[in-house]
């Protein structure tokens, strides 16, 4: 579960970044005079960050769990007799 928190914070970061970006070319075209261009961009890519970031955490547990239920591989039969020659020595 550790690897699903993990990734829900770097897609959250790069997502913060990214939608500050677009956010900040958005509102300077739609108000130029504004002086809080840059705030509000701020606060909507912390908010899509935030939000694209809980997805992927939740996707990627979601992913672990659906695995986690498969169980475990079954071992094949080069393996298991290889296993069997070993404890015969």
């Amino acid at each position: 579960m550790a690897i699903s928190v993990l990734v829900g914070l770097s897609v959250g970061i790069l997502t913060i970044a990214i939608a500050s970006f677009f956010f900040y070319q958005h509102y300077s075209s739609q108000f130029p005079a504004d002086t809080q261009n840059i705030l509000s961009a701020l606060t909507s890519g912390m908010v899509v960050g935030i939000g694209v970031g809980a997805v992927a955490a939740a996707s990627t547990a979601g992913a672990y769990f659906l695995f986690a239920l498969r169980g475990p591989r079954p071992e094949s039969k080069v393996e298991t007799d290889e296993k069997k020659k070993a404890v015969d020595q």
